[in-house]
């Protein structure tokens, strides 16, 4: 019994001493307890109004930051109702590489057909897959030679050299650049500011833009006609330049779309892949008013 008792105090006195020294004070059960602490949902920023001294604070969430906010602005370009002009394929530039300008040569071409060359002394011939100095060409046939100072003079059929391959691979290029100006020439007309009240059809030479009977389009001294020189200018043709125009021929009348319609051919200088080139086309107006601006092949000039 007695060995009961001694255990009995004990256990009491080790939970005295938890009780008192080890319980948070909140948990006591024997000593006095105290009042568990609040805590604050968010001790940072409250979500309601604060008044201290006279002064008012209102939180406000703090913004997430996004990818936008480092992002630079892009301006927005007007390029909304811009059609690229129609660019004539290079085989109907060439009609299919019969008739090559002058410019495109001299070029080196690879062979892709062995080839006889005929000299004053006797003759030799260049294997497929040798280089050749291609010097001219006519309804699609090449007149080339073994090196740029041989007199050794043999023919091919463009088709069967790399020549082809050569140009298309500039066409795209230079189709690509004729686009690309195209497009910033629709985006300066689009943007540009004029003065209100100008008169748009008075040109450099301070004439208008008239007819004659049956709305005859009327030539200037030099040849060339105000109505056509207003559409160069306004950027609805940028293939032609006006200072470059060889040849300004009288209106013709003729019947297109079954109605008659004024036909002017205007020779012209252009830039293209192979070089300056004499280029011919065919300005209609209809009406008093232009109509289109095609190349013989009948595609209209960007």
């Amino acid at each position: 019994m007695k060995a009961l008792f001694f255990t009995l105090v004990i256990l009491g006195s080790a939970f005295l001493t938890y009780d008192y020294f080890f319980a948070r004070p909140w948990e006591r059960v024997i000593f006095e307890k105290t009042a568990r602490p609040v805590i604050a949902a968010n001790p940072i920023l409250p979500d309601h109004v604060v008044e201290d001294d006279g002064l008012v604070m209102q939180s406000k969430p703090v913004p997430k930051a996004t990818e936008e906010d480092w992002k630079p602005s892009i301006p927005v370009i007007p390029i909304k109702g811009f059609v690229p002009p129609t660019i004539p394929s290079v085989e109907a530039t060439t009609k299919n590489w019969t008739l090559i300008p002058k410019q495109a040569f001299p070029r080196l071409v690879i062979l892709k057909k062995d080839v006889q060359v005929k000299m004053s002394v006797g003759a030799s011939t260049l294997r497929a897959g040798a280089t050749a100095n291609a010097l001219a060409s006519e309804n699609g046939i090449l007149s080339i030679a073994p090196t740029a100072t041989s007199n050794a003079r043999g023919t091919i059929a463009v088709l069967d050299t790399d020549f082809p391959e050569q140009i298309l691979e500039k066409y795209e290029a230079w189709k690509s650049a004729r686009i690309a100006q195209a497009k910033q020439a629709w985006i300066a007309g689009k943007t540009k500011v004029t003065e209100p009240g100008k008169d748009q059809s008075t040109l450099a030479n301070g004439l208008g833009v008239t007819f004659g009977a049956e709305g005859k389009p009327l030539q200037n001294p030099d040849g060339s006609y105000n109505l056509l020189l207003a559409v160069i200018s306004a950027g609805k043709v940028s293939d032609v330049d006006s200072k470059k125009v060889l040849h300004w021929s009288e209106p013709a009348l003729k019947t297109i779309d079954g109605k008659p319609t004024w036909v002017i051919d205007v020779r012209y200088e252009a830039k293209t892949l192979f070089g300056p080139m004499e280029v011919d086309s065919h300005a209609q107006v209809r009406g008093g008013q232009f109509v289109r601006w095609i190349y013989d092949s009948g595609e209209p000039l960007p």
